[in-house]
């Protein structure tokens, strides 16, 4: 089973999103783009690959009971070089960078820099530049000053991934929900 662990927005904010992205699927060269499902938008906390279960369900339990919830919101455009489009994450970074730092402890995977994102696009490799480089502008034209509702963080799950195969989206299984229920942060 290829498991990781997330956040899930609200479907308030995922339809704010949805609607911020329609235009850009009908730019010029947005068919040769694979689109993520806004059903299966999540933000990533750990990827595990084909792990076992039973330590994640575990480790992730413990995890939750110190982690507080998370106050969060959707923001912005960005690119990976090689092809993946996304909209950021913007609050409570600085907590949602630990409770991904416990997350990606229990695996053993070695994973680059965390960057909360949420996946938006893939781009065919049988894109041109010229082709990739006109939607990038595009979309940090059109995505780059979105700025959407804030929303809470209160569970961590744990998802499995099921290939869609040829042409179609992967889709995402929950195999467990994990409740924030650390104490709160204090500032001062």
């Amino acid at each position: 089973m290829r498991l990781f662990a997330a956040l899930l927005p609200p479907p308030e904010a995922l339809d704010e999103l949805a609607a911020a992205v329609r235009p850009l699927r009908r730019l010029p060269g947005a068919d040769e783009v694979r689109w993520t499902r806004p059903d299966g938008w999540h933000v990533t906390l750990a990827f595990y690959g084909n792990a076992e279960q039973e330590p994640l369900i575990r480790g992730l339990t413990a995890l939750a009971a110190v982690h507080a919830p998370l106050r969060l919101s959707l923001a912005g455009a960005g690119d990976f070089r090689g092809g993946t489009l996304w909209t950021g994450v913007r609050g409570d970074i600085a907590a949602l960078r630990a409770l991904a730092g416990d997350a990606r402890a229990l695996g053993a995977a070695t994973e680059h820099a965390y960057r909360p994102h949420l996946s938006l696009a893939r781009v065919s490799r049988r894109m041109s530049p010229r082709a990739y480089e006109a939607l990038l502008a595009s979309h940090d034209e059109l995505l780059g000053s979105f700025s959407g509702r804030a929303w809470t963080a209160d569970r961590v799950r744990l998802l499995r991934s099921v290939p869609g195969g040829h042409g179609i989206a992967n889709q995402y299984v929950t195999e467990a929900t994990y409740p924030l229920a650390g104490p709160a942060r204090r500032d001062g």
